[in-house]
């Protein structure tokens, strides 16, 4: 699991910590003789977490969700698809965008903010990982040209001309 990710979920962790008790987390002690958890549990165990956060309106309301779909927009050019995300204070390195299986899949972390004593912080604008993922209803000739640039990322996939599907099919067909 990312580092970066595992160092969000323990910021979501706090903050629920801190909507459900009034104070903050304490601090792991660290002679633990206990097995470290599997990725798979860490995942499983915040899951859980915040789905209770969840189930409550107190905490909830006091709560940002872990997680955020970014609004897009998708525009039909000639022969391209253009896909543009609001994605704000996201840098590229961030950022992931692949073609799978005739889907666009864009994935990546925003960073939350910290003050100046250290505690993460939120306001309206989401932070932690995001995910979408859009069906490209033309065949594709290369990999998609990414940009982005002041919070919008776009993504240009260019489709195939009928010669170049041809040729593609009789390729995987060899």
């Amino acid at each position: 699991m990312h580092p970066q990710l595992i160092e969000i979920m323990r910021d979501q962790v706090c903050t629920i910590y801190r909507a459900a008790t009034g104070s903050e987390l304490p601090a792991a002690n660290g002679a633990s003789s206990e097995r470290e958890p599997s990725e798979e549990e860490v995942t499983r165990s915040f899951a859980e977490l915040e789905a209770l956060t969840r189930t409550s309106p107190a905490l909830s309301e006091r709560v940002p969700p872990f997680s955020f779909v970014p609004p897009l927009d998708v525009l039909i050019e000639d022969e391209a698809v253009l896909v543009e995300v609001a994605v704000p204070g996201v840098e590229r390195d961030d950022v992931t965008v692949e073609c799978v299986e005739g889907t666009l899949v864009i994935s990546g972390i925003r960073r939350g903010h910290r003050d100046s004593s250290g505690r993460a912080y939120s306001g309206e604008i989401p932070h932690g990982p995001f995910y979408r993922a859009v069906r490209v209803p033309l065949s594709m000739s290369r990999e998609p040209a990414v940009h982005l640039e002041r919070g919008l990322l776009r993504v240009r996939l260019s489709s195939m001309t009928n010669k170049q599907t041809q040729e593609a099919s009789s390729q995987s067909q060899s």
